[in-house]
């Protein structure tokens, strides 16, 4: 994502060299105008001898010093012109030139801060290509007032927390000058063993991980070790870095924006290959290695057409502080979308880019309702592979941010992103071209934001769980809800099966997911450990006994017989408070268990909200067979028999009613447990109608009879006058 102006190899060598060398000349040159020192660059294939014989050849020249192929000579100043002629015609030398002071800008004591225009503008600028420096004049004040911030920064801080960036990206030169000490380093790892010590699943990945060569060589050299493969250029991951943590002070290159302050840079590889390409997988498996190695903030310089949902879970479910460039074409990305830049969530800032006089250039990307704030992004004069290069894009704007992330980080632990982002958008520095062009209309002031610091919320309480058990129907069914009371919000709630370690979720990155108060499924009972977590970090564990369903269900029966005592029908009512009831089913005769266990001995009996029938035409013992949706079994046994009334009475023998009304004729049998069927029926249903349970329906003015007869022939009579009216 940005135009790359880079110096040739042999350019960018020279340029560390003479960076290097300028602590050296410093003490040995100083205000020397008789003489003159040279810096020497001895071509690869050189043989000592050779270099010695050619320093040795150089009339009254002085060795200053000497470190493999690059050498600093002391000639007369007079004889530099001819002398730099000899040299640059010898075989063995492949660059030779005039040595000198580096002028120390207003920010830091770095060779090149006078490049570093977004960190302070001061009208101009110098833009350094191909070894020139050009002047640029720019616009005051368009920067973000990083000197002032690490002003303030020192007086309001005492002990900055160390604060890890993940830089999603090629590879980064682990070995750069300006880079090396703000390196993150994995402690969990023995280097060279061969062993994943800290159970990762990554093999020694001491600075990271290259997840698109799939091993640990976070940065690719030439047999040179400086320079970078043609084949696997790792120079864009570099110059994020550098944007971002180039060491500040050390006398050589540029200071990275968040360069006062303890933070390390985790190396992420998943481009590669002469166009750099990388896919959206290893993008997911890089963000998940970074939220579990517990970096605050991701970085990433990229982005796709296409929406991924796994890559979208994978930054919703990280409590890190996304970063994200919003693209280099120039188009509105409410329209056509960038991702993850365009992701709506509270842990993503998307990022354009500007130039030194506050405007968007051609390729930069827009969108008013999509993309966040803009940055410094055109002449960022940044690390590269072994040097120093100057390149634009909005993967150049994106560091910045994080830069000004990674400050308000080192504050101390337990911040949380969605805080951290409203801090850094709600204190922009206001920018005309990006009023309507963003969201928040501004690039970052990193001086109000330290200034705001202290309005930073902190959530130091890890999320709590409830549970609520239950079952469906051969399932294990339990409710998990989350509550987090420190403001955060809850991350990521995931189980496992059996009692584990917090250690064990990799702060939320593997085992199940679940969505809190959702229902979740189990086939097993026993013990499961529950993880749950916030976006400050915190972290929680709770192991849980999910209980089965031991007991059986059982039954209660009622009879009834046909009313010509030929059919037996058997009311049954199933209960199981717990699985519920499966299955019921029924065999004449007495019978245990293993009887039915295969499936056809019995009749199987509809059950329908627990309750159901069957019928037999033989009186006797007969068995009921119940079995639960978590396999408890159980049989009863009951008896089937006719018994029939000896005696019937009414609860009324004559009723007179208005038409309309109703009423209720209850028969009472003797003996109670009787299994005669009643029949009810009208004289006259014109006058009035009686269902089969005995109720009474006045219809019209009238008189009839209502008739009651047993199974057994017992016969009682109710007479009914219907009158009109209603009262």
């Amino acid at each position: 994502m940005e135009k790359n102006k880079r110096h040739s190899s042999r350019i960018l060598i020279l340029a560390v060299i003479a960076v290097l060398s300028l602590s050296l000349f410093r003490r040995t040159a100083k205000n020397n105008t008789e003489n003159c020192d040279l810096i020497l660059l001895f071509t690869k294939d050189s043989a000592a001898d050779e270099r010695e014989m050619l320093l040795h050849s150089i009339s009254d020249s002085m060795l200053i010093w000497q470190e493999n192929r690059t050498a600093l000579i002391r000639v007369p100043s007079k004889k530099a012109v001819r002398t730099l002629q000899l040299l640059r015609g010898a075989s063995c030398i492949a660059a030779a030139d005039y040595d000198g002071e580096v002028e120390v800008s207003a920010i830091s004591t770095d060779a090149y801060s006078s490049a570093q225009w977004g960190l302070d503008n001061s009208g101009s600028y110098s833009f350094i290509s191909d070894m020139n420096t050009s002047t640029i004049i720019s616009t005051a004040d368009v920067d973000m007032n990083i000197p002032e911030a690490w002003d303030i920064y020192q007086e309001i801080i005492t002990s900055p927390r160390e604060v890890v960036v993940a830089i999603i990206d090629t590879g980064i030169d682990i070995n750069h000058p300006d880079l090396a000490q703000n390196i993150w380093i994995n402690q969990g790892e023995i280097p060279g063993d061969g062993i994943d010590n800290d159970n990762n699943g990554y093999v020694d990945d001491i600075y990271g991980w290259d997840f698109y060569n799939g091993d640990n060589t976070v940065c690719h050299y030439n047999e040179d070790g400086v320079h970078t493969l043609d084949s696997d250029n790792d120079d864009h991951g570099t110059h994020v870095a550098g944007i971002i943590c180039a060491v500040k002070d050390n006398g050589i290159g540029i200071a990275g924006v968040a360069s006062c302050a303890n933070i390390k840079v985790m190396t992420l590889k998943i481009h590669g290959g002469k166009k750099g390409s990388g896919t959206i997988s290893n993008a997911v498996r890089a963000i998940q290695y970074a939220t579990a190695m517990g970096a605050d903030i991701c970085n990433i310089s990229w982005g796709t057409s296409k929406s991924n949902a796994a890559l979208e879970q994978a930054i919703r479910e990280s409590d890190m502080l996304f970063i994200a460039a919003a693209g280099n074409s120039g188009e509105d990305n409410d329209t056509a979308p960038v991702y993850p830049a365009n992701y709506q969530l509270d842990n993503i800032i998307s990022v354009t880019f500007i130039d030194a006089n506050g405007r968007m250039s051609a390729k930069s990307n827009y969108g008013a309702a999509t993309v966040d704030i803009g940055a410094p992004g055109i002449h960022i004069y940044s690390t590269c592979v072994g040097g120093y290069v100057s390149l634009s894009g909005s993967s150049m704007a994106a560091p910045h941010v994080s830069g000004v992330a990674a400050l308000l980080y080192s504050f101390g632990q337990n911040q949380y992103p969605s805080a951290v982002k409203e801090l850094i958008v709600g204190t922009v520095k206001p920018i005309a071209s990006l009023s309507d062009k963003t969201k928040y209309g501004g690039i970052p002031d990193a001086y109000s934001a330290l200034c705001s610091a202290s309005r930073l919320p902190y959530d130091y309480y890890a999320p709590t769980l409830s549970f609520t058990p239950g079952f469906d129907k051969e399932k294990l069914l339990l409710i998990v809800n989350a509550y987090d009371r420190g403001g955060s919000g809850v991350r990521t709630l995931r189980y496992a099966s059996g009692q584990k370690e917090l250690s064990y979720f990799r702060r939320g990155t593997t085992e199940t997911s679940i969505v809190p108060g959702s229902a979740i499924t189990f086939t097993k009972a026993g013990k499961y450990t529950f993880y749950v977590s916030d976006y400050a970090g915190n972290e929680r564990i709770v192991v849980y006994q999910i209980g089965d369903d031991v007991t059986a269900p059982s039954a209660t029966f009622s009879q009834q017989v046909s009313f010509d005592y030929t059919t037996m029908t058997i009311q049954v009512k199933a209960v199981d408070t717990e699985s519920g009831v499966k299955l019921v089913q029924y065999a004449e005769g007495e019978h245990n268990i293993e009887y039915f266990r295969s499936g056809t001995a019995g009749t199987t009996v509809p059950i329908k909200d627990g309750s159901g029938s069957f019928s037999v035409n033989t009186a006797g013992i007969y068995t009921v067979y119940l079995v639960d949706y978590r396999g408890n079994k159980a049989v009863q046994t009951l008896q089937v028999e006719i018994i029939p009334s000896t005696s019937l009475t009414l609860n009324s023998s004559r009723r007179t009613l208005m038409a309309g009304k109703t009423f209720s004729l209850i028969p009472s049998i003797t003996p109670h447990n009787s299994t005669d069927k009643l029949k009810f029926s009208s004289s006259n249903p014109s006058v009035c109608k009686v269902n089969s349970s005995g109720r009474i329906t006045a219809v019209a003015p009238g008189t009839a009879v209502i008739t009651v007869k047993t199974a057994s022939g017992i016969i009682k009579k109710c007479t009914i006058t219907v009158k009109a009216g209603s009262s």
